[in-house]
């Protein structure tokens, strides 16, 4: 109902703005799932285009909506159309072009088109001074996970809303889980290599002297070997794409 009337917002005669509070209360709860599914995400993306068609000068839902959205590669373009969106309702924010970059080196592995909209931000009034720096980083690193992790911490650094905080320091863990998993099977290949066998159990790796250490699960749990030899995390299902190799 309310997307059908957000098609023509004029309908919604005086209550425009009351309507798209309405819908951006749902959309919170929506990204408040703590295991989105992909309708989801589906409905998030929808209601953000509720939102934005009654109220179109609403910032937060542009950026928060965004990143969410984001956190889903399936999902990924969705939030650059919700950040481009929002970046020509307000084209002097540094922050849209900036979460555009986010969102193309993060989700997609697009690390030239990430750093010529990180190049844009850096030219925006009271942008900060570490973006040129970024934009040339993500120009010029490969897409491994040690890079993106010294990105996002200095992109954490910088943000201080709370929730938008909260949605980059989720993809931490998840390319924490990353590095660590990448870590961990290239142990397994040595330790296969030296002893033609796989390892029973991780602690395996340190007793060869191949690991100093097992690395700690950043999300609680922990990093358990399959007895083919696949490593994964016993909290995340699957492995970040933008960060395999071609």
């Amino acid at each position: 109902m309310l997307a059908a009337v957000s098609q023509r917002p004029d309908f919604a005669l005086g209550f425009r703005n009351v309507l798209a509070d309405v819908a951006w209360l749902e959309a919170v709860q929506v990204a408040g799932n703590r295991e989105m599914t992909r309708w989801d995400y589906d409905h998030l993306y929808e209601l953000l285009g509720v939102v934005s068609n009654f109220d179109p000068k609403f910032e937060i839902p542009y950026l928060l909506g965004g990143l969410v959205l984001a956190e889903s590669q399936d999902h990924a373009q969705k939030a650059l159309y919700v950040f481009e969106r929002g970046k020509r309702q307000f084209p002097a924010d540094w922050r849209f072009p900036f979460y555009i970059g986010y969102t193309n080196y993060f989700s997609l592995g697009k690390t030239d088109t990430a750093g010529m909209a990180m190049a844009e931000a850096a030219r925006l009034p009271d942008s900060p001074a570490y973006l040129p720096g970024l934009a040339s980083r993500m120009l010029s690193e490969a897409r491994e996970p040690e890079a993106a992790l010294a990105l996002l911490e200095a992109i954490v650094r910088e943000e201080y809303d709370p929730a938008r905080r909260a949605v980059l320091e989720r993809r931490i863990r998840e390319v924490t889980v990353e590095r660590d998993l990448q870590t961990l099977e290239r142990a397994v290949e040595t330790y296969r290599e030296k002893t033609g066998a796989v390892p029973e159990r991780l602690p395996d790796l340190v007793r060869e002297g191949i690991l100093k250490g097992i690395p700690q699960e950043p999300n609680g749990g922990r990093y358990v070997i399959d007895r083919g030899g696949k490593v994964r995390s016993d909290r995340v299902t699957r492995h970040l794409q933008v960060f395999q190799k071609r």
